[in-house]
């Protein structure tokens, strides 16, 4: 017997399962049974996609110029969901 190495799905495979899901069911030409059966082919892999760009967003750095010139690594921080800043007391 030889071992197939196991073939890791890409974002694109995901979304297509989810693309796929959606015009199927859009057809209106399935039965019950298999419209529910798509849907939740849609949805686990619509979370698949969410965890990969999770997973992705996490990887991306900042290249941040300080006032002195020098380049620093700044983690990435999506617009909206900064961290709130400290309140300083005079």
């Amino acid at each position: 017997m030889t071992d197939k190495p196991v073939k890791k799905e890409k974002f694109e495979d995901y979304l297509r399962q989810v693309e796929e899901a959606v015009k199927s069911l859009e057809g209106g030409k399935l039965q019950l049974e298999e419209s529910i059966e798509k849907y939740e082919t849609g949805i686990k892999a619509l979370r698949q996609c969410y965890t990969i760009l999770d997973q992705a967003e996490k990887k991306i750095q900042l290249l941040v110029k300080e006032k002195d010139g020098s380049l620093t690594a700044k983690d990435f921080e999506p617009a909206g969901e900064e961290k709130p800043k400290k309140k300083v007391e005079a």
